[in-house]
């Protein structure tokens, strides 16, 4: 069934398809079986290290992903938190570590995970189309968000302790689907036409299609441009931590279909979410 979504400038959706509620269920399972690998991967890794690209150390990211699930938690259970009516940014995520001083990614793990336990149980009573305080954003945008958290720092985690991260990359599909109408710019996407398939491997593809400034979900027909992405490149570009031409320079993304060109327009049409620690 294909999606039609608001522009930015409004309020989230307050109605639900029946294909965005079952994606809202798969996302909360994606996220539920991602948190046990998550919190592995804290234990594993060296706290006082930085991954490549961040300012952040490890100890600095476990922290900060402690705060937002906690913050995200009280949001969606109508509790007032540090995520009311502020957009993402850098300088929110600066204020969110700054709220613990715990810097151990193992007592920090276990934080992570009771947290992550309550968000789930909490998220699991909406059907995902509930607003909530953070702008543009419904119940199904902030699960979409932490469950592609889990495999960007899960892998950010597993890269520095030198191992290798076994989240099921298959789960991005439903939170990528929830993530990417909250990316959407539809001022940048006013005078644009096309359509894209997104082929992150071994992510079930993601088809859009962009018409003067709305976005278009699980749209039918052949895509103008084909995007094929390694999995935690993708991620990384979609915080800012990669350009996406630095992507395409490594073989990491790539490009193809009837206009492969549109893929340079998808960075103006999906700017990166705004992530604290990241080296600019």
């Amino acid at each position: 069934m294909r999606e039609s979504v608001q522009p930015r400038h409004l309020e989230a959706a307050m109605t639900q398809t029946p294909a965005s509620v079952e994606h809202h269920r798969r996302a909360c399972d994606a996220l539920e079986r991602s948190t046990p690998l998550l919190v592995e991967a804290m234990r594993g890794a060296p706290g006082q290290v930085r991954p490549r690209g961040m300012r952040w150390t490890n100890g600095d990211i476990a922290a900060h992903m402690y705060v937002s699930v906690t913050e995200a938690d009280k949001a969606v259970r109508g509790e007032p938190s540090l995520f009311d009516g502020v957009e993402l940014s850098a300088e929110l995520d600066e204020q969110m570590i700054g709220q613990t001083p715990e810097r151990s990614v193992t007592v920090l793990a276990d934080l992570v995970a009771e947290g992550t336990a309550s968000f789930v149980a909490a998220v699991r009573a909406h059907d995902g189309s509930d607003a909530i305080r953070l702008p543009r954003a419904t119940v199904s945008t902030i699960v979409g968000l932490f469950a592609l958290d889990h495999h960007l720092h899960g892998g950010q985690f597993s890269e520095t302790s030198g191992s290798r991260w076994h989240g099921r990359v298959a789960d991005m599909h439903s939170p990528l689907r929830a993530v990417l109408p909250y990316a959407f710019d539809p001022t940048a996407a006013r005078d644009f036409r096309g359509s894209f398939s997104l082929r992150v491997r071994g992510v079930e593809p993601l088809t859009c299609s962009v018409a003067d400034g709305r976005l278009e979900l699980d749209s039918d027909g052949r895509a103008d441009c084909t995007m094929t992405a390694d999995p935690q490149t993708f991620l990384l570009v979609g915080i800012g931590v990669v350009s996406q031409v630095r992507a395409a320079m490594t073989g990491k993304l790539r490009a193809g279909g009837r206009k492969p060109w549109l893929a340079l327009a998808f960075p103006r049409l999906f700017p990166p979410v705004p992530h604290g620690g990241v080296l600019r």
